[in-house]
């Protein structure tokens, strides 16, 4: 199955629920600013409230964008997303002088998406 059927699918599927209809022309941005939130987090302390909202409103504004097939914010909010994770990592690699390699995989997984998504992005 190709990923254009995945997204119509997916589409067609969140199309049926009233909320996510409602929601899926915010999708994107809901993305971008969740993403944004998660990295200014790294330097204000938000609360593990907002940093557990961050993640879950990314994840449903990615969904979104996805079924939509917005790719080229896609590969934004996932280049923050990314962005975020680099900073961790480099922020233990020269505060505490150890490597985290969660946070490298992380970063890697995330920055491949993001790269993957751009492609697709500009193959349209």
């Amino acid at each position: 199955m190709k990923l254009e059927q995945v997204c119509q699918t997916l589409n067609a599927y969140l199309s049926q629920k009233a909320l996510f209809r409602t929601l899926m022309p915010l999708g994107a941005i809901m993305g971008i600013v969740f993403a944004a939130l998660s990295l200014i987090s790294n330097f204000i302390y938000l609360g593990g409230f907002v940093t557990a909202l961050c993640f879950w409103g990314f994840v449903l504004g990615m969904l979104l964008a996805l079924s939509l097939r917005q790719f080229q914010m896609l590969a934004i909010a996932l280049g923050i997303w990314a962005v975020d994770y680099a900073y961790g990592f480099l922020s233990s690699l020269i505060r505490f002088h150890s490597l985290s390699y969660g946070t490298l995989l992380y970063l890697v997984v995330y920055g491949l998406l993001a790269f993957l998504a751009y492609k697709k992005s500009l193959a349209k």
